[in-house]
């Protein structure tokens, strides 16, 4: 007959005194999937005759089988209360056993072992063989360490690699991997801080003079850093470039403040005493430091970075507001276009695509908080600090997905001109040009439907041209800290002409507002106006690729510097055949001998340090050369004491240099046909001077700067 089943809950299985004295045990020792129908089995209350005896040789399932040794081990064991740590006594041989969370593994063990009851003997059925990836320590410390390497890297957050999709991700690649904490981080980032600054000191230990290049900056969170970058040439004429210091600076940015703390960090890696120039921008307190070192002869060289900046904005007044004329009429006013109008209901707000991360590297702050600060490199149109890193091999990757909403505070705004000044015709045009352009991308950028329309165009432009002629970069504007952010903006309007255009066409087809299709209508851009934006281009682009350089990596030399400066400058006296590119050119020339080759004392150390840089050298003009070698001459007088031993070898045999032959033979005539043929080796005279060893030396430059060009 059908037998009526019921469920029982686990405590049925206890004594009412047990579950008074124990109400959580039941969750502690059975699970819940134990309160079957099967549980009532074990029961004396079912309507079958069945007893514990009779379950373990029925066929049964695990859970039965489980639930019903755990209920029947209680029979032999008395729970002691009030006991810390939980403990059972055993009421045959009275032994006092151990039960966390009354767990009856123990229980069950020591009877069958210790007293021989089979039925406790039995093994809870195994669970499936689980294949693990056991890694050597090795391997996980080599896995650590490139987890490290990526978090640096890549700016990561200290615990990203504990995200549930990354431990995913990670654990599908390598099984049984676990990726290091943030706390491990931590810890690793303060020992190679540790590391890197004793290699760093061992590195510069053969240095004999030191250069090294400083800049300020502040992020939008007003916590400003401080980098100090190193440099030396070593006996073997490699160079050596590192970052020695990149801290936070707390205090407030005052020029004997910031001597202190330069001079404190040099002093602590010993190589103050070796310092001699200290490049830097051009604000008034970087200059002012140098009266507050405790060493003098410390030379100050501007950062050509920021001179170029300082041409390009103060030629071209791209930041200045035009005053006006008492003569101009209420009408003319009104043509400027006030930006503050462009507040309609259906135009999104402007979205700040790209957040500036910040991050102290100086080991006392490492802290929970850690983010990375990582000013945007050419790839994107966030402002670089004149050290940074540029890319010079991918032009036109860098400008994919490019915005400059958002720009550092620096000390390159140092000198930029704001105020109100009389512009001419052509500084005129140039400047309502750029504020058109700007108005531009402003407009486009936060009018959703403007936006869409314009990268539809441009998707269809990209699908019918070659792959080299698609347009990768998008509309960004620009910021007064970055000269070159006004060429990225001006060079990418340019591109897309034909499609803004269009978009000026189609204004009446497109849903716009009235005021809207008004707004377009007031920056719509006449033919001589996009010509002249062509012309800027065209003027800007070899300051462009001069500031790239600059930029470099590679940190480059004062040499280098000085041929780009003569190299610009050649560039600006050439006369064009478009007259307007010539008045440009013109107006940009008069700042650029302002600010580069009449500021005599900086030009004058510029020609005297570029003067040992086979790069340098071949800028100098021969008269600059002479000068040059003449105040080394006065310097070496001055220094040196001549002997009798120092006038002559050693051996007293000539200093000869073997010829080369891995100069080109065109680039051989071409030198000799410009007048700088290859000056003649000092293979006879058994003494040797000063003036033999300038020759020598330019002999072996211009060799090197030939080498140099063909590789």
């Amino acid at each position: 007959m059908n037998l009526r089943r019921r469920t029982i809950d686990s405590r049925s299985l206890i004594s009412d005194n047990e579950l008074s004295l124990d109400p959580l045990d039941s969750a502690s020792s059975i699970s819940p999937l134990t309160t079957t129908t099967a549980t009532a089995a074990a029961t004396t209350t079912t309507t079958t005759a069945t007893t514990t005896a009779d379950l373990l040789t029925t066929p049964s399932n695990d859970v039965l089988l489980d639930v019903t040794l755990k209920a029947s081990v209680w029979e032999h064991f008395e729970r002691l209360i009030g006991v810390v740590p939980l403990t059972a006594k055993c009421s045959i041989c009275e032994e006092n056993l151990l039960t966390p969370n009354y767990g009856t593994s123990s229980l069950r063990r020591h009877l069958f072992q210790r007293h021989g009851l089979q039925q406790f003997g039995l093994n809870e059925t195994p669970q499936p063989c689980v294949a693990t990836h056991r890694l050597t320590r090795k391997e996980k410390e080599n896995l650590d360490a490139l987890a490290v390497d990526a978090i640096i890297q890549d700016g990561r957050a200290f615990g990203d690699f504990q995200k549930s999709g990354f431990k995913k991700y990670i654990n599908a690649l390598k099984p049984g991997y676990k990726p290091p904490t943030r706390n491990y981080i931590v810890k690793k980032l303060k020992r190679l801080h540790q590391q890197h600054t004793n290699y760093t000191v061992t590195e510069f230990e053969q240095a004999d003079f030191l250069s090294v290049t400083c800049d300020f900056w502040t992020n939008r969170q007003q916590k400003s850093f401080l980098v100090i970058t190193g440099h030396f040439i070593d006996k073997d004429f490699n160079e050596h470039c590192k970052v020695l210091k990149f801290i936070t600076f707390e205090g407030r940015h005052f020029s004997k403040l910031i001597a202190e703390v330069i001079e404190k960090e040099l002093i602590s890696l010993g190589l103050f005493n070796k310092l001699i120039t200290i490049t830097c921008d051009g604000a008034a307190n970087m200059r002012d430091m140098f009266n507050y070192f405790n060493r003098p002869h410390i030379t100050y060289i501007r950062c050509i970075a920021h001179k170029l900046h300082l041409i390009i904005c103060n030629s071209l007044n791209l930041w200045v507001k035009e005053k006006k004329n008492r003569t101009t009429t209420a009408m003319a006013e009104t043509v400027e276009y006030d930006s503050s109008e462009d507040n309609d209901e259906d135009d999104l707000p402007i979205r700040l695509t790209q957040m500036i991360r910040s991050m102290s590297v100086d080991v006392d702050y490492i802290s929970s908080e850690n983010s990375l600060s990582k000013n945007g490199d050419d790839s994107s149109n966030e402002p670089q600090s004149e050290n940074e890193s540029t890319d010079v091999s991918s032009d036109e990757d860098e400008w994919i997905d490019s915005d400059h909403d958002e720009e550092i505070i620096d000390n390159f705004i140092e000198g930029v001109n704001l105020q109100d000044v009389v512009l001419d015709d052509l500084q005129t045009r140039v400047k309502k040009v750029v504020h058109i352009a700007r108005e531009i991308v402003n407009t486009s950028k936060r009018t959703a439907i403007l936006s869409n329309f314009l990268e539809k165009k441009r998707i269809n432009y990209n699908l019918q041209v070659p792959k080299d002629e698609r347009i990768k970069r998008r509309l960004s504007n620009d910021v007064k800290t970055r000269w070159n952010s006004s060429y990225k903006m001006l060079s990418t309007i340019s591109m897309y002409r034909d499609l803004i255009s269009d978009m000026f066409k189609n204004k009446g087809n497109i849903d716009l507002t009235n005021k809207q299709r008004k707004k377009l209508a007031s920056i719509e851009l006449t033919t001589d106006q996009w010509d002249l934006i062509k012309l800027l281009v065209t003027l800007l682009q070899p300051f462009y690729s001069a500031t790239k350089v600059l930029s470099n990596n590679t940190y480059p030399t004062i040499g280098s510097a000085l041929y780009l400066i003569r190299s610009l400058e050649e560039n600006l006296v050439e006369l064009e055949s478009n007259l307007t590119l010539n008045a440009l050119k013109a107006k940009v020339l008069e700042k650029f001998q302002y600010y580069l080759t009449k500021d005599t004392d900086q030009f004058n150390t510029l020609k005297m340090y570029g003067f040992f840089d086979p790069t340098g050298l071949a800028a100098l003009t021969k008269v600059e050369q002479t000068s040059v070698e003449k105040q080394l001459t006065q310097i070496f007088k001055k220094s040196f004491v001549p002997t009798a031993s120092s006038s002559t070898s050693s051996s007293g045999a000539a200093y000869t240099v073997p010829k080369s032959n891995n100069i080109d033979k065109a680039w051989e005539a071409f030198l000799k046909c410009t007048n700088k043929e290859l000056e003649q080796e000092v293979t006879t005279a058994t003494t040797t001077s000063i003036q033999d060893e300038f020759k020598r030396y330019k002999n072996l430059a211009t060799k090197l700067y030939a080498l140099k060009l063909l590789l």
